[in-house]
């Protein structure tokens, strides 16, 4: 299998002019310096009108720009059964705007296992994110969620909790944080050549 590479920014370079300014500005920027894609940073909240995500959309379009959206912080697939209708809207929120906006993938930070065993926490996450995809579909959104490796050990995001989520369900796939994943075991591991090979052939 042969990997391919885009390279932009997650929001908008500091480059970008004031007018226009916002993420359709940051589209035109990019191209001007040779990158490639751009990752809208929705990651307090998705504050954004169909409206602009319609000239996003258009500009991406035009400039040949790919897109992807980060979701919210806030959000975890191991919350309570009380908090988790919040904690769901969204992740469907971002990837319902990010579909407007020409997004194809929607990057977002699993959550916390609680101190619970890994194996647990994703019998709760597996089926919870295979309901989101299956609710997109019915909508006809084609967006691919895709769960993030996290830095932490405490937190949902290993990548064997990203390749199991992935394997299970159609329409997700990992997003391979290398930094994270460098931090994650805490001892300076997952940083040479060979260690990434192998994290690449297991993806």
């Amino acid at each position: 299998m042969t990997l391919s590479f885009q390279f932009g920014t997650v929001g908008s370079p500091i480059g970008t002019p004031k007018k226009p300014g916002g993420s359709v500005g940051a589209i035109a920027f990019i191209k001007s310096i040779g990158l490639k894609t751009l990752e809208l940073g929705w990651v307090q909240s998705v504050r954004v009108s169909e409206e602009t995500c319609a000239a996003i959309r258009q500009t991406a379009l035009e400039q040949r720009i790919s897109l992807s959206v980060h979701a919210p912080y806030f959000f975890n697939l191991n919350a309570t059964d009380e908090e988790w209708p919040k904690s769901r809207k969204r992740l469907m929120d971002a990837a319902h705007y990010g579909n407007l906006a020409g997004a194809t993938d929607i990057i977002f930070h699993p959550g916390s296992y609680f101190e619970r065993p890994p194996a647990e926490v994703l019998k709760v996450a597996i089926p919870r994110l295979k309901d989101c995809v299956k609710e997109l579909r019915k909508a006809k959104n084609p967006v691919i969620l895709r769960p993030e490796t996290m830095g932490k050990s405490a937190m949902l995001g290993s990548l064997e909790d990203t390749l199991e989520m992935s394997k299970a369900i159609e329409g997700v796939q990992p997003c391979l944080d290398f930094a994270h994943l460098h931090a994650r075991p805490g001892d300076g591991t997952m940083n040479t050549i060979k260690e990434w090979t192998k994290l690449i052939e297991a993806y």
